[in-house]
């Protein structure tokens, strides 16, 4: 029981590590393409911030089975290390870009190298017994929301007080550090030895498993939704951001920290409700907890295309980000009480698959 317990302390801080790493670059992917590429007509700058936002998505939706299937046949702490390891040279590498298109190339290896979370995710949903599996997701969740909320405030002040290369740079360091924690600290119990039973080494995913079970089903096609509308206007927050200020004071300063400030509190939300809904939904039902979560969700994300400063997007975004991170644990959790273990790889490769066509497709 200790084993396990320890396994996943260092893996939900390099996790919480990794994140943070990542958030500080991403918000501030507007702003680098128009001061340091050269990108200021706004009909393009727009496109190409939702260009290069999709298409570390689209990979990821393509390699994230792949990477699941091997991850059931060789080792689940592999994968994760594969993910940590090789963002880090891919990250750092984007802060030596100078056109838009060397960038686009490194974000579709961004999206077919990484994708942490799956790769976190599902080694938690092997290390934790049946009966904690909900409690140590929410942890998790918590580590990925406390990253996303400190890690654009740190970019911020990185990127307005050093520069915006210097936040890809520090997003490289986070997972390298993030790599190293796992490679250490982190221990996964050996594959039981089944001859009759053995899988063949194949990059083709299996995903019977996921299409015979109508549950499981049910989860892709929400998260789908989840991912695809949460995803809509996060590219555009800086833009957006700018011209609420600009609205207020006339004059356009520290953007970058003024966006990982707003993100930042939504992610602290976030945080807080993840361990929440794990607990609370081992009570109430994890199909209630998540209708709960995505109804209440649903009324607060509409309005905020109604307001006229920062303070009321903040409120905003802060309270339905608490009810999106409610229901992310939920989601997970019910695929890990669904999905068989022997797997589990393969159907949280599936799910980050869809997760990341919603990520695409949103932007």
């Amino acid at each position: 029981m200790q084993s396990w317990k320890g396994s996943f302390a260092a893996l939900l801080i390099a996790q919480t590590l990794a994140i943070i790493g990542f958030s500080i670059s991403q918000p501030v992917i507007p702003l680098f393409l128009e001061q340091d590429i050269g990108i200021t007509d706004p009909v393009r700058l727009k496109t190409w911030v939702g260009v290069l936002s999709s298409s570390a998505m689209l990979s990821m939706a393509i390699f994230a089975p792949i990477w699941g299937n091997l991850a059931d046949i060789f080792s689940r702490r592999a994968m994760l290390l594969r993910a940590l390891l090789g963002g880090s040279v891919i990250m750092s590498l984007m802060g030596f870009v100078t056109t838009p298109w060397q960038f686009l190339v490194l974000r579709i290896l961004q999206g077919a190298i990484t994708g942490t979370v799956a790769a976190a995710t599902v080694l938690t949903a092997g290390l934790a017994p049946v009966a904690q599996v909900a409690f140590a997701l929410g942890l998790l969740q918590t580590g990925i929301a406390t990253g996303n909320s400190l890690g654009p405030m740190i970019g911020g002040l990185i990127s307005d007080f050093l520069s915006y290369r210097a936040a890809f740079f520090s997003t490289g360091i986070c997972l390298g550090l993030a790599g190293l924690i796992v490679l250490k600290w982190v221990r996964e119990d050996p594959k039981p030895v089944n001859e009759g039973n053995k899988k063949k080494f194949t990059l083709i995913p299996n995903f019977r498993p996921v299409f015979s079970s109508p549950q499981l089903v049910t989860i892709m096609l929400v998260s789908l939704g989840l991912y695809t509308s949460t995803s809509i206007a996060i590219p555009m927050l800086p833009l957006f951001i700018r011209d609420l200020v600009l609205g207020v004071s006339g004059e356009a300063s520290l953007i970058a920290s003024t966006t990982g400030l707003v993100l930042g509190i939504g992610a602290g939300f976030t945080a807080m409700a993840a361990v929440l809904m794990g607990r609370i939904s081992t009570r109430i039902g994890y199909w209630r907890a998540l209708i709960l979560c995505l109804s209440a969700a649903a009324a607060l994300i509409f309005p905020q295309a109604f307001v006229s400063n920062v303070v009321q997007l903040t409120i905003l975004r802060a309270a339905s980000s608490f009810f999106i991170g409610g229901a992310i644990p939920v989601l997970n959790a019910i695929v890990a009480v669904t999905a068989d273990k022997e797997h589990q790889g393969t159907v949280y490769g599936v799910k980050t698959s869809i997760v990341a066509a919603g990520s695409a497709l949103g932007p």
